[in-house]
């Protein structure tokens, strides 16, 4: 069954709440603020919706927002499924990307990826639509946006001139 993820909120017992005030700064200057800033919220869970059983009595999914946050981090990284898991339970970083420093266990595991890709592989197969590229092309307006480039211009590289 397909459940729609709210942002989540911080909670009162959030450890970022009792972190000393130079790491909260260093950690408001790493990739991660930005990355929970303009792209997290960004990411269009309804878009995967069509992934998900519309039969009421099956468990809720998982995050959505999450997995498709640690797939493009998974790529940004480089990082293979283990590591990206241990990055996610044990850097503050990545939990503040993917605002789950609250929670009290992360909500994905290895075996949450696996499924997560095999049902996107599965409706790839079934219907033509990669809905992984579909949201890193919506993704990247926002992330022009944020990074204020002018995606008019078109750049040409001295090898395509030769």
């Amino acid at each position: 069954m397909f459940c729609r993820n709210e942002t989540q909120q911080m909670t009162l017992t959030d450890p970022l709440n009792t972190m000393p005030q130079y790491l909260k700064n260093i950690l408001l200057k790493s990739w991660a603020h930005p990355f929970q800033k303009y792209i997290f919220p960004n990411i269009n869970e309804k878009r995967f919706a069509v992934l998900y059983s519309e039969n009421h009595a099956t468990r809720p999914n998982s995050p959505v927002h999450v997995n498709v946050g640690l797939l493009i981090l998974k790529e940004i990284f480089h990082l293979p499924d283990e590591d990206l898991i241990g990055s996610l339970h044990f850097d503050t970083r990545f939990q503040y990307a993917l605002r789950t420093t609250s929670f009290e266990k992360q909500p994905v595991s290895i075996n949450t990826l696996t499924n997560f890709r095999a049902r996107l592989y599965d409706y790839e197969i079934e219907t033509g639509i990669d809905l992984i590229q579909q949201e890193v092309e919506e993704l990247v307006e926002v992330i022009a946006k944020y990074l204020k480039i002018d995606n008019k211009k078109v750049r040409m590289d001295s090898f395509m001139v030769s």
